[in-house]
């Protein structure tokens, strides 16, 4: 009873701690980035929004256009000579965006306007900062709306972005359903005294939602330490397995998912992409969310077992007559794996927590008819999620939002040194440094093994989102 009461209270500081965000006030230690960071984006997209004519935004994209850099110096007291600057309360500092036509042109793709743009990233001068379980030491910061998020990069991910872009740029532009996390802006901060600076990236929010995401997963397709450890807010792939969810769908919308993680997977491959994830975050309509086991707490709750087993020994009964320590030949071969309560996706679901495990559907943003793309599938990323059905067809408790991050890791010769040293100690399939081709391909068949495709009449579809 004791465990279950800490389990308990430990849920809830975990959900208390999910949900703080620190607002970016003069006394954060970051204010200073964050102020330079909305003061130069403020300024180029002025300067956008000023100076190009409606003919070149219908135009093709050129080269250059992918190579483009502008570079602005913003001095306390303001600039007097082209390109002029307007003071500001900040030190000196220096400030320079990349390919800023490329990604207006992928902002205007996705319906945002420049006007709507700033008023989102550069409302006012509070960002809300938060940790992540990130290994990277990176910053991330929302705007104060929470549609967007900006993070900080390393050098090494600023020129792979721009060696990727006119690819990326390609895809996302063919492919409007993409799951792909969406680029709306890259640039760098240089406040004065720094000599390397900061690069960033501006991207729109999976969770771009006013519903509250109860739960969140981190999927890869990999198993190797694939769980989430105790006092960590973000699950992962075995916690996910493990605990029975899955993508339970009509089938059109299934169909259509499946289709996408394909193709995302496709363009993932080609570019020697890996370590991206699908990120999961799940809202309940009931606000009552699943409980999930720890690994920990799983494996001392099954060892405790055992040995309460074992405890149970009747006194004075002789070994060969005690069919509690002796079990029969059938009973031995479950204990030693062969049989399903030794296999997580052999196991029956447990009645008293199965909830409708589930996936998408037909959302508000898809009825509503948005510009037809040429993309064959159809949907929905990011706005709107996706809602889940049961095995019935009828509306699910969950749904999902859902968006593939952390696409800016390449694989080249410091990763394949690694998953040579790794594999001396593990399966090298299963670890989850793998060449790009190897990890997508396990990418896209876990996540297309996770979705399920339910049979719903047209009639109910409408009811579903």
């Amino acid at each position: 009873m004791d465990n279950l009461e800490r389990q308990k209270s430990h849920d809830i500081e975990v959900k208390k701690k999910r949900k703080l965000l620190h607002r970016v006030l003069k006394n954060h230690p970051e204010f200073e980035l964050t102020f330079d960071m909305q003061v130069g984006i403020r300024h180029v997209l002025g300067m956008e929004q000023g100076g190009i004519k409606d003919a070149t935004r219908l135009s093709t994209p050129l080269l250059e256009d992918f190579e483009e850099t502008l570079k602005l110096t913003f001095p306390r007291e303001g600039s007097l000579s082209p390109p002029y600057t307007a003071p500001h309360s900040s030190r000196d500092f220096k400030f320079k965006a990349y390919a800023p036509k490329i990604f207006r042109r992928i902002r205007e793709r996705f319906g945002i306007s420049s006007v709507q743009f700033i008023t989102s990233v550069c409302g006012n001068f509070e960002y809300l900062s938060f940790k992540t379980n990130s290994k990277s030491g990176q910053f991330f910061f929302y705007s104060h709306d929470k549609r967007y998020m900006l993070k900080t990069m390393t050098p090494t991910e600023c020129k792979l972005l721009m060696k990727i872009l006119p690819s990326y740029y390609q895809h996302v532009m063919e492919n409007p359903n993409t799951l792909l996390c969406r680029f709306y802006g890259m640039h760098r901060v240089r406040p004065s005294g720094n000599f390397r600076g900061f690069h960033f990236l501006i991207m729109e929010s999976v969770f771009n939602t006013p519903l509250e995401i109860h739960q969140i997963f981190d999927l890869k397709g990999s198993r190797v330490n694939r769980y989430a450890k105790r006092g960590e807010s973000v699950y992962k792939d075995l916690d996910f397995i493990d605990n029975n969810f899955s993508f339970k769908l009509p089938s059109t919308v299934a169909k259509k998912l499946k289709a996408v993680v394909q193709h995302d997977a496709a363009f993932l491959k080609e570019q020697s992409l890996m370590d991206y994830s699908l990120l999961v975050g799940i809202h309940y309509r009931d606000g009552k969310q699943k409980k999930i086991e720890y690994n920990q707490d799983r494996i001392r709750r099954l060892k405790d077992k055992k040995e309460k087993k074992i405890d149970m020994k009747p006194i004075g009964v002789p070994n060969k007559y005690n069919v509690i320590s002796q079990p029969k030949d059938k009973n031995v071969k479950m204990s030693q794996g062969q049989g399903p309560a030794s296999n997580p996706e052999l196991r029956a679901p447990d009645k008293a927590n199965s909830v409708n495990h589930s996936a998408p559907a037909l959302t508000h943003s898809e009825k509503k008819g948005g510009k037809p793309g040429p993309s064959k599938a159809a949907v929905p990323a990011h706005h709107g999620g996706l809602s889940s059905v049961d095995s019935n067809g009828r509306p699910g408790n969950m749904i999902f939002y859902v968006g593939i991050i952390d696409i800016l890791t390449e694989y080249g010769l410091q990763k394949s040194f690694e998953h040579t040293f790794s594999s001396l100690f593990k399966d090298g399939n299963l670890i989850s440094c793998v060449p790009a081709g190897v990890y997508g391909n396990r990418f896209q068949d876990f996540l297309v093994s996770r979705i399920e495709e339910v049979e719903v009449e047209s009639s109910a579809v409408e009811l579903i989102a």
